[in-house]
């Protein structure tokens, strides 16, 4: 059992002094690095009438066979160069590499900025060699424990071992030595929603901000009807108001499923978006100073945050617009598929984990019960006895109900 593994069976009350011993005990192997010992090649050897050589890297062995021993000395030499090559292979060197990889699979500069970052929590020496053991490897993730939110480092801890399974699948280090490091602590799921009379009153406080002009205002208006992401918002364009307007074409670049299409069904703020287009060229930024600079997403977190103090609201975040927009579409009774695909995901399970609120996935639950109670209660019943007593089971696990 390694050492992460060994603070998960401390009780509660001893782990934070289990965490801090630990990290006393790795403080000297996160300073300084060990010299990563460089394979050996040994040989040639006579072997019957062949040559031998035999790499040796750590306490692996493994020969190598050829007809002359010209053959044999060649290929010893061309081992230790590219041995040497890789002993040089630095954090740097790796990261962009993979940083590399990512761009020709697709990925945005804005999202390889933000991945170079999240490893960096783990890694921020990018001089230190590519090359680690096990336990510094668990060493430099729990001095990150220390300096990081639950969040921030797991995530780190994520992507550095994604990186390492790149770099293994590319020769570039024989093993990942983050492979059974495991992450620490529990991340908080989701954030902090509004109420429904708490969202009618933030809605009705930034329509009217937004009727005399404020555009940061509208901004959050049409984020929480259309439940977009913060960076989709400050990114919408006049031409991508269509059909007068009722229909948003939203071009989103996070994912394949963020391109979509939504109808935008709130009157007042189709109006406004209109008027706020009317003299705007085809190309121009709905959001912006200037029409054409796309602003960082702090811009609408400050605006939802000084709206929210002056509505007398609960602070929330823009991004808990998009769960609350969730959370009010399910219990109006669309499915978490549909909500999913709305919100540009390529399946529920992530819109249900941290979007739509456990309390308005049982409304919806009770609600969809009670309208068919309503509906035709014998008709209902007689649908319910000739059902199979697997399919049986299957309706009360759906209900929450337990026989």
């Amino acid at each position: 059992m390694n050492a992460i593994s060994e603070l998960y069976s401390a009780p509660r009350s001893s782990l934070k002094r289990k965490l801090s011993r630990k990290r006393a005990e790795t403080k000297d192997a996160t300073q300084a690095d060990e010299p990563q010992e460089a394979p050996k090649v040994l040989g040639p050897y006579a072997n019957q009438d062949k040559w031998r050589i035999v790499v040796k890297s750590g306490d692996k062995r493994k020969s190598l066979v050829f007809d002359t021993v010209q053959q044999a000395e060649t290929a010893k030499g061309n081992l230790l160069a590219s041995f040497d090559d890789s002993a040089k292979l630095t954090v740097d060197d790796l990261l962009t590499q993979f940083v590399e990889h990512k761009r020709q699979r697709g990925c945005i500069d804005r999202s390889l900025l933000n991945a170079r970052s999240i490893i960096m929590r783990v890694l921020p020496k990018l001089n230190r060699s590519a090359h680690m053991s096990p336990e510094k490897a668990e060493a430099l993730y729990l001095d990150a424990t220390s300096k990081y939110a639950v969040a921030s480092h797991a995530m780190g801890l994520r992507f550095v071992k994604a990186m390492y399974r790149f770099a293994v699948k590319k020769n570039l280090v024989e093993k990942n030595p983050f492979e059974e490091v495991q992450s620490i602590g529990r991340a908080n799921k989701g954030k902090l929603q509004l109420r429904t009379d708490e969202a009618k009153r933030l809605t009705d406080f930034l329509t009217e901000r937004a009727a005399i002009g404020e555009w940061r205002a509208l901004a959050l208006l049409t984020q929480l009807f259309l439940g977009l992401r913060s960076s989709e918002v400050l990114r919408l364009k006049k031409r991508d108001l269509d059909c007068d307007a009722s229909v948003i074409v939203v071009d989103g670049t996070k994912t394949k499923n963020a391109k979509r299409r939504l109808a935008l069904d709130a009157p007042i703020v189709k109006e406004l978006l209109r008027k706020r287009a009317a003299s705007m060229k085809p190309e121009a930024l709905l959001f912006s100073l200037n029409g054409s600079t796309v602003l960082a997403v702090t811009c609408l977190h400050k605006a939802l945050t000084k709206y929210c103090q002056q509505a007398d609201l609960p602070i929330v975040c823009p991004h808990s617009l998009r769960g609350l927009h969730s959370s009010l579409a399910v219990q109006a009774g669309a499915s978490s598929s549909y909500v999913a695909r709305a919100l540009g995901h390529g399946s529920d399970e992530v819109t249900k984990r941290h979007y739509i609120s456990q309390s308005a996935m049982d409304s919806a639950r009770s609600a969809r019960v009670s309208e068919a109670l309503a509906g035709n209660l014998d008709g209902l019943i007689a649908t319910l006895l000739a059902l199979s007593p697997a399919q049986r089971d299957q309706v009360c696990s759906a209900i929450g109900y337990r026989r």
